[in-house]
């Protein structure tokens, strides 16, 4: 086909635009072109009459002249024409080597040398076409082939830190940056997705900046950062150099601090607002005023649904894997709690002292005020706290509870807050903690006066902030937690002693409950001894129709240090004893008696409590034979959990014998 009619036979001739100050010249290759099939879209001798010809329609192909009327030259014109990719060859006639080199930057797709032939002008014309077409398919195999890159990056099984410094990495050859921002729109509660910065460092090298690290290098407290955050107007797609980017930083206090911090003179963000689960922001930084052109936010934004529907999907799946995580760790608990037989309504009396604790439950349940309750060993502390959270507005809401005598120091921590994978020997997996799992709900802290004392300043910044921060991990989390703590010791007296911290005990002590002993609600005893008795035969299978007058008197003398526990225990001695349906204390109550004060006793000899509780724990494992758990066990004798002994055990250094079961 001859190359003057290449265009001929095409239904949608290709439109050119004639960019020459010289009037000979341009009528000449105006001539040329409609011979050969082009349609010439306009003459333009200046940089003002070629925009404006563009902007009412845009050509396939300039032709450019370097050296034109006017203030601008062809090579600012070209400028133009590259952001708005349209193809575009020079005219030139005796060019310097300084101009030629100018030209070259601008990325031409052809070169014509005043004068030329009509030949010359056709071929220019042909390869541009081809090498501009060509172009644009390699471009697009590029961004699928990033794309790709991207998704994979994002899903990958990797942290999300790492995962996120991936995503930088393939951004970077594309869209040139030393400071950017990846993350959500607000810092989740629950979720692991929180914004990374990565500072450019080197050529492939970059500091990971997150929240902690920011705060550091900005000298900000977590609280005025905050306020920040909040005065943030948060927008659309947007590109600022120079004078733009001064005034954008005027506007949103976040991009000036990070305008002022790392020394930033432009910005280009994108949002990739998702159906479900709020804004993600990707956005770029850089040291020069003039780094951002309209191609690399159209590349964001042909980029912008597949990013954002692999961001949207990614955030879905790992709410689905924490509500499952959660609903996998609560019906572990609930589990643990069935098997505990234990009631919400088992709080069993009439007496005065007990309807002014059902007073208080009442009063505060509501609310989402701290309650410590307080009170001797079996008076049924836990009981209390799961009627609190019953009433409350959170019973919706799981339960989860805590026995801090019940495990050893070094896992206390990983208990409360969870850890991260790798953060201790033996931390194959992550764990949520009882505090994240708990969000939303209520945790009960049982026996709290047993938590070691460099751990309280840790649980005294979760009531004052409302934050965790797993062992290991690198951020704080969000934990909407309702705390109800339990004591049997006086919390007023360990903080004299120095055992327990003065500030945590005044944020725990917001609501004091105080359980009655059951020596001081006698009147409760037989409603409470009826209703074990009816559980007791239940569950033993035997008719039981209550206990002998002797009996009743013996319960009604006893002291009961061990309070509601020690009488539910034995009456469950009695029941498996017995062989009428009518019930005999088989032992004597006078032999454990504590009613008679130490004061009113001849000779009396203290010792230091710490050490009068070990030589207790050890005189019950030695009439137990260092069995601990099970009838006449020590746990038993000693009126406490087995778990609760065991702790006090390892907290005293106290061995189990050889012949322990």
């Amino acid at each position: 086909m001859p190359l003057n009619a290449i265009n001929v036979n095409q239904e949608s001739p290709q439109t050119i635009l004639l960019v020459e100050d010289e009037f000979a010249v341009a009528n000449d290759l105006q001539i040329i072109l409609k011979k050969a099939g082009y349609r010439v879209s306009g003459i333009a001798f200046t940089v003002e009459k070629a925009l404006e010809i563009i902007h009412q329609q845009r050509p396939d192909l300039v032709l450019l002249d370097i050296h034109l009327k006017g203030a601008q030259t062809g090579i600012d014109l070209a400028w133009q024409l590259s952001k708005e990719a349209i193809p575009f060859v020079y005219l030139s006639a005796n060019t310097n080597t300084s101009i030629l080199e100018q030209a070259k930057m601008t990325k031409p797709y052809g070169f014509l040398v005043k004068p030329f032939r009509e030949k010359d002008v056709l071929v220019a014309l042909e390869i541009a076409h081809y090498r501009h077409a060509h172009s644009i398919e390699l471009q697009v195999r590029q961004e699928q082939a990033l794309q790709i890159k991207l998704t994979d990056a994002l899903s990958e099984r990797s942290n999300w830190e790492q995962r996120l410094l991936t995503v930088a990495r393939l951004f970077q050859p594309y869209i040139p940056f030393d400071y950017m921002v990846l993350g959500p729109e607000r810092e989740p509660t629950q979720n692991a997705f929180r914004s990374y910065s990565f500072f450019r460092i080197g050529l492939d090298d970059y500091q990971t900046i997150g929240t902690n690290t920011f705060l550091q290098m900005t000298s900000l407290s977590m609280e005025k950062y905050q306020q920040i955050l909040s005065q943030v107007p948060y927008d659309g797609e947007a590109l600022y150099n120079g004078a733009d980017f001064v005034a954008i930083c005027r506007q949103n206090p976040l991009k000036a601090l990070i305008a002022k911090t790392f020394r930033l003179e432009s910005n280009l963000t994108i949002p990739l607002k998702t159906a479900q689960n709020g804004t993600f922001y990707v956005s770029f930084f850089s040291r020069q005023p003039d780094t951002y052109q309209p191609n690399h936010l159209a590349l964001l934004l042909r980029m912008q649904p597949s990013l954002t529907l692999t961001v949207d999907r990614l955030l879905a799946f790992d709410k689905i894997e924490q509500l499952s995580e959660q609903l996998r760790q609560e019906n572990t608990y609930l589990l643990e709690e069935v098997k505990t037989g234990a009631n919400f309504e088992e709080i069993i009396g009439t007496s005065p002292s007990l309807l002014a604790v059902f007073n208080s439950i009442e009063q505060v349940a509501p609310t989402d005020y701290t309650v410590l309750i307080q009170g001797e060993t079996g008076t049924g502390k836990e009981l209390i706290a799961r009627a609190v959270h019953n009433r409350s507005t959170r019973k919706t809401k799981a339960l989860i509870k805590l026995n801090c005598a019940a495990l050893p120091t070094n896992l206390i921590e990983s208990e409360l807050f969870g850890h991260e994978k790798g953060a201790f020997t033996g931390a194959v997996d992550k764990r949520v903690g009882k505090f994240e799992l708990a969000h939303g709900g209520t945790i009960f802290l049982d026996e709290i006066g047993e938590l070691p004392l460099e751990l309280q300043p840790k649980l005294l910044r979760v009531l004052q902030e409302k934050e965790i921060e797993r062992v290991g991990g690198k951020g704080s989390i969000y934990c909407d937690v309702r705390v109800i703590a339990a004591t049997n010791r006086d919390l007023h007296q360990e903080v004299i002693a120095g055992r327990f911290r003065q500030d945590l005990f005044y944020r725990l002590n917001v609501f004091p409950i105080n359980l009655p002993p059951l020596r001081d609600r006698r009147e409760d005893l037989i409603p409470l001894a009826n209703f074990f008795l009816a559980k007791i035969a239940k569950k033993l299978g035997k008719r039981l129709t209550g206990l002998s007058k002797t009996s009743l008197e013996q319960l009604q003398n006893y002291h009961w240090p061990g309070n509601i526990r020690e009488l539910e225990h034995l009456l469950e001695r009695a029941a498996i004893m017995s062989t009428t349906p009518e019930i005999f204390l088989r032992e004597s109550l006078t032999t454990h008696s504590i009613s008679t004060p130490l004061a009113s006793q001849s000779t009396t000899f203290v010792k230091p409590f710490d050490q009068a509780e070990r030589d207790n724990v050890l005189a019950a494992l030695k009439q137990a034979n260092y069995r601990i758990r099970g009838k006449g066990g020590a746990a038993e004798l000693l009126n406490i959990k087995p778990t609760t002994l065991e702790a006090k055990m390892i907290r005293m250094d106290i061995k189990r014998s050889k012949s322990a079961d």
